[in-house]
């Protein structure tokens, strides 16, 4: 026996191949059987489910197999490439059958809902503050007081094909921009999307043989796809504490446009101005606009027009508030990057893995700061007021900048030459016909002036002069609707905005209606970490067809922490999209000062300042659409559009009590009593730029 032992524990399998052989042998005799056969049908296929949900290692399944079972391999192995192989396919077919459970049965899914909020209840694991929305929480003390009209921003409306050419054939009304639409055409043939998108380079116009009109309704801004919402989370709120479409419009426009040509094509200020009088008649109640990003500075566009056609007492007899939310009143630096290169802080991130993929899929990099020429509107957001002003667009934290657009030091000395022998080397010759292209066109044509801008470093001003270096024509074409002299030392005395309306969007030219009723509510998020761009580390970019592509591009490799220099981007204080400076200055600063020729009727202005809050993602309350955009509390620029914070604010300024209820906590501060650290930033910058103006 002892001998035995050792050779019977050293060789388990084929003790157990023995066993199972011969118990084989022993059921052969009575397969003849029915009632044998069908006992041993159901013995197989439990034995089958048994080892599917056993594991077995690769060495002990090749023992297993005899020549019988080895008939019956093609066949399993069919059925076992037919099921789930692993655990997440096979949690992933439980959640189905859960789902449509609990589709066929909504009370299941009630039961099991409150069951598990129980469970997070009692292990404090969930909180009551997001189940209910700002509107819902409202709705017992609140009512409808000013009708709304809503003005969206830059990329914020719906734009649907009413004309196209032979590539958009069978697409009358699909939508170029925003919904699911617009990322099959793009997926189709970017190049007849591109085409249709941009305006004619050469009058900001329609191109021949194409019309792009802006979607009507509500439906034209509240979701740029579906999951990513605009202005749909306001819109909900509003509803619930009774607004609806009789009080409440958005009014979207073609925001590819200047304001002088949106007039000149759609009327849209004849639109404004009629629903404005139309809601004040109809409710008795004087209209609040509501405006986000670029629609800001529309509308300060649209308050001197109205004024120079209808005179002062037309607002003050028709408007009660402006809100101006996260609106870039003095312009933001991306807006020169963007006609410059075509970049911004989100494409620098990517890098050259980044650059090498979008030119793999648009063809050629230099389609970037073609399509942003073709867009009128950008100019409207060009920075104003000069260093005086962007100076401080670091915050009181850090010493004032000076550049804005910044080369490496002593590296491109000598540079013209480098020009010349690319541009013998090119195969082709570079079109200058069409004169838009890229700014390969001034760059080859003028070696000497371009290693003149590659060897200095740049100020607001003079960045300006960069861009009339490289795109001449486009910015003869920029000074035919903008006046952005870049210094915001206009002749106040001169007064020229009363008869030219280049000056409207420009706050620091053209003053404030002379009325009295009437608010400004400077609305934003305020990140004191640097995330929003301030300035641009560039660079020549030697990775890319010289003869066809984009030779200046963001100097990625530039990354100096100290001084707030990440891939290229100089970064401060904002929203992550618009700087502080821009965001907050003329509310804390030329509106409030007696007797400013910014104010002269004194219109009130008072600051909302959102900062962000990181919240915990709650599975029963939390929206994975809102957990994947920071949260409820986010202050990022669209993002505010989600603050409960922010709606709360909202919905208390144009609503009013409802008699009988308990009003003392939903107090609006007009004040601005509260002196935190967060307000003091933007008043000290205020105070430095108006006290350097004074001298």
């Amino acid at each position: 026996m002892t001998d035995e032992t050792p050779e019977l524990t050293s060789k388990p399998t084929e003790t157990i191949i023995h066993r199972r052989h011969h118990h084989k042998k022993d059921k052969t005799p009575n397969l003849d059987l029915p009632q044998s056969k069908n006992l041993s049908s159901r013995q197989s296929i439990i034995q089958w489910f048994a080892s599917y949900f056993t594991y077995k290692s690769p060495d002990k399944i090749d023992i297993i197999l005899n020549d019988d079972n080895k008939k019956e391999l093609p066949r399993r192995s069919i059925l076992r490439s037919c099921l789930c192989q692993n655990l997440f396919c096979k949690l992933f077919l439980l959640l189905c059958a859960m789902y449509i459970i609990m589709y066929m049965r909504p009370d299941y899914s009630i039961y099991l809902r409150n069951t598990l909020e129980n469970v997070l209840k009692k292990y404090n694991l969930t909180s009551e503050e997001f189940q209910l929305r700002p509107g819902q929480r409202l709705s017992q003390y609140r009512q409808p007081s000013m009708p709304i009209i809503i003005i969206p921003g830059i990329i914020s409306t719906g734009l649907e094909l009413w004309q196209g050419t032979e590539c958009a054939k069978g697409k009358f009304r699909h939508r170029f921009w925003t919904s699911m639409q617009m990322v099959d055409n793009i997926g189709r043939d970017h190049q007849c999307w591109l085409k249709h998108i941009s305006l004619n380079l050469s009058t900001w116009m329609d191109p021949e043989g194409i019309r792009l009109r802006p979607v009507l309704g509500w439906a034209a801004a509240d979701y740029v796809f579906p999951g990513y919402w605009l202005w749909s989370k306001v819109i909900q709120n509003l509803a619930d504490i009774g607004y609806d479409p009789n009080n409440l419009v958005t009014l979207g426009y073609d925001w590819r446009l200047t304001p002088q040509l949106l007039e000149e094509r759609d009327g849209y200020f004849t639109q404004l101005k009629f629903y404005t009088e139309f809601l004040r008649k109809r409710h008795g109640e004087k209209v609040a606009l509501l405006t986000h990003s670029m629609g800001t500075n529309y509308i300060m566009y649209f308050l001197r027009w109205v004024t120079e056609n209808a005179g002062d007492q037309w607002i003050d007899e028709n408007v009660a508030t402006f809100l101006n939310v996260g609106g870039p009143l003095l312009g933001t630096p991306k807006a020169f990057s963007a006609v410059l290169s075509g970049e911004m802080k989100d494409t620098a991130m990517l890098g050259d893995l980044g650059r090498n993929i979008l030119g793999k899929v648009v063809g050629k990099l230099v389609v970037f700061p073609k399509f942003f020429r073709a867009l009128a509107s950008v100019p409207s957001m060009f920075p104003r007021g000069g260093s005086n002003v962007w100076s401080e667009c670091h915050g009181i934290e850090k010493d004032p900048i000076k550049y804005m657009l910044m080369f490496p030091k002593d590296k491109y000395k000598g540079f013209a030459n480098t020009l010349r022998q690319i541009r013998e080397k090119c195969n082709e010759e570079v079109d200058y016909c069409d004169g838009f292209d890229s700014i390969l066109e001034e760059i080859y044509a003028k070696p000497e002036l371009v290693e003149e801008i590659m060897t200095n470093n740049h100020t607001v001003e003079q960045f300006y002069n960069v861009l009339k270096t490289l795109a001449p024509r486009y910015m003869n074409l920029v000074d035919k609707y903008y006046d952005l002299n870049g210094t915001g030392e206009t002749d106040k005395n001169e007064n020229k905005w009363k008869t030219d309306s280049r000056y409207w969007t420009d706050p620091l030219s053209t003053p404030l209606p002379n009325v009295t009723n009437f608010k400004i509510y400077c609305m934003y998020g305020y990140i004191k970490e640097p995330m929003t761009e301030c300035g641009y580390s560039y660079g020549f970019y030697p990775h890319t067809d010289h003869c066809s592509s984009a030779l200046l591009l963001f100097n990625t490799s530039d990354t100096v922490p100290a001084s707030n220099i990440k891939s290229g981007v100089n970064l401060g204080p904002g929203d992550a999209t618009v700087p502080l400076v821009s965001l907050g200055h003329m509310c804390a600063g030329p509106w409030k000062e007696q007797g400013s020729y910014h104010n002269p009727g004194q219109v009130k202005t008072i600051i909302r300042e959102y900062i962000h809050k990181t919240t915990t993602f709650d599975i029963l309350t939390t929206r994975l659409e809102d957990a994947l955009r920071g949260g409820e509390y986010a202050v990022t620029h669209v993002e505010l559009l989600g603050n409960r914070d922010f709606l709360t604010d909202l919905l208390i300024i144009v609503s009013k009590p409802i008699i009988g209820t308990n009003q003392s906590r939903l107090l609006v501060n007009d004040d601005n009593i509260h002196q935190d650290q967060i307000h003091s930033n933007i008043r000290q910058i205020s105070k430095r730029i108006l006290k350097r103006d004074k001298h």
